[in-house]
């Protein structure tokens, strides 16, 4: 980087608030324990379960990971983009989101324990109908949790929706794996904890202070319209990391490599994690700073070199996992996971593109319709499908599915850079 650029980045990255810093900061931690506790689970039910336990449990993340979004219906991010544009109609907004999504839960949660021997089979779960149902359960109780900490989050309490995330993502399931005796009654427990978590947070969104702005507020039709016009992005997001696990699963029923696969995106995420924690922190200020059109002159600078920067800061980690893989698989899962190891190395490279992607994720979440977004998450997903069905014809499934990720991957990232440029140039 020439000299004059590295004085520009430091001059811009001085000027960001304090309160961004240190909000950005004590998110990034929470999240850290979040997904710290994630993997210290994957040693745990390693232990308990074996093999099989943890494809089973390996297989229940994917489907919480993949469904989430489709059931959220949008509801998190819309309440992070519209509730801080909010004043009179912000708690019953927040409480309006909460009541949808346990509609939707319910709903969806019958219909999958109705089909639960059906699903099992496709699976190749063991547990039939009881297994699917502890997957149900844990799906709508991490739903719920997400509505609760995506409302404190648009409401700008920081301290509460860390709590939230903290408590309900990360030491819930710590309670629920020492409570519970197998596999199953993990996920319920769990599933119902984080329930409860979620539902809490959503009754603490406090209310802003009024002012004499006489603007019509965003309603509950106004989050469902923004957020089924983004559903399609978050799903298909979401299916980049679990499509692997998934096409595996099918491919090798009751086999461990689905277990492998779904390590090596988890490294991934865990990688990810600096930069998607950029969204919760900026969206909400985002969104009122070009919404009240009172930007300062730093900040479009500053999330223009955003993408670039994070896929710098990417390649550190994405290097000590390389390295290290053999390592971490075995003190993390145990020396019977050895294969798991070249699945590793290969799936992690995906974590730099995807980290480009993230960082330029909340300019374009605010200043650009959801369908940009929305279409080029689906291209780089049916890359992903594409590229893997092709790869299969010569490499092992386990391997074409980690290199269907980093085609994607890298799509995505190539197109972040361009269609984050493209934001800050059209506001």
């Amino acid at each position: 980087m020439p000299t004059g650029e590295h004085h520009g980045l430091r001059s811009l990255l001085r000027h960001i608030p304090a309160a961004v810093r240190r909000d950005y900061a004590t998110t990034l931690v929470v999240q850290w324990f979040v997904l710290g506790t994630g993997l210290y689970l994957f040693h745990l039910v390693a232990q308990r379960g074996s093999v099989d336990g943890f494809a089973y449990y390996q297989i229940a993340r994917s489907t919480v990971s993949t469904f989430g979004p489709v059931l959220l219906l949008g509801l998190g991010v819309g309440l992070q983009r519209y509730l801080p544009q909010t004043e009179h109609t912000t708690r019953l907004l927040a409480r309006h989101a909460l009541y949808t999504e346990v509609a939707v839960v319910t709903v969806v949660g019958l219909a999958g324990v109705g089909a639960g021997h059906w699903i099992a089979a496709l699976l190749g779960l063991p547990g039939g109908r009881p297994a699917v149902a502890a997957i149900m359960i844990m799906l709508g109780g991490n739903c719920l949790c997400a509505i609760g900490l995506s409302a404190l989050r648009g409401n700008h309490q920081v301290v509460d929706s860390n709590l939230v995330s903290g408590v309900g993502l990360g030491l819930i399931p710590l309670i629920a794996f020492a409570t519970a005796d197998g596999i199953e009654d993990f996920l319920i427990v769990q599933g119902l904890g984080t329930a409860a978590v979620g539902a809490w947070g959503t009754l603490v969104v406090r209310r802003h202070p009024t002012s004499d702005l006489q603007e019509q507020e965003p309603t509950i039709k106004t989050l469902i319209a923004y957020g089924v016009r983004r559903m399609p992005g978050e799903v298909a997001l979401q299916g980049l990391f679990t499509f692997p696990t998934f096409a595996v699963a099918v491919a090798i029923p009751g086999g461990p490599e689905a277990g492998y696969v779904g390590f090596a995106t988890s490294a991934v995420t865990l990688i990810c994690s600096f930069f998607a924690m950029l969204t919760p922190v900026l969206m909400p200020r985002l969104s009122r700073l070009f919404h009240r059109a009172d930007e300062s002159p730093g900040v479009r600078k500053l999330l223009t070199v955003l993408p670039m920067l994070g896929g710098l800061i990417a390649t550190v980690p994405t290097a000590a996992i390389l390295v290290s893989a053999p390592v971490l698989v075995h003190r993390f899962l145990g020396a019977e996971f050895s294969s798991a190891v070249p699945i590793l190395r290969l799936g992690v490279l995906a974590a730099i593109p995807l980290a480009v992607f993230y960082a330029g994720r909340p300019a374009m979440d605010v200043l650009l319709e959801p369908k940009f977004v929305s279409r080029m998450l689906l291209v780089c997903l049916a890359l992903e499908i594409v590229v893997t069905g092709i790869a299969t014809v010569f490499l092992a499934p386990p391997d074409a599915v980690v290199l269907g990720l980093a085609a994607a991957a890298t799509a995505l990232g190539i197109d972040a850079v361009g269609l984050t440029a493209r934001a800050l140039r059209k506001r």
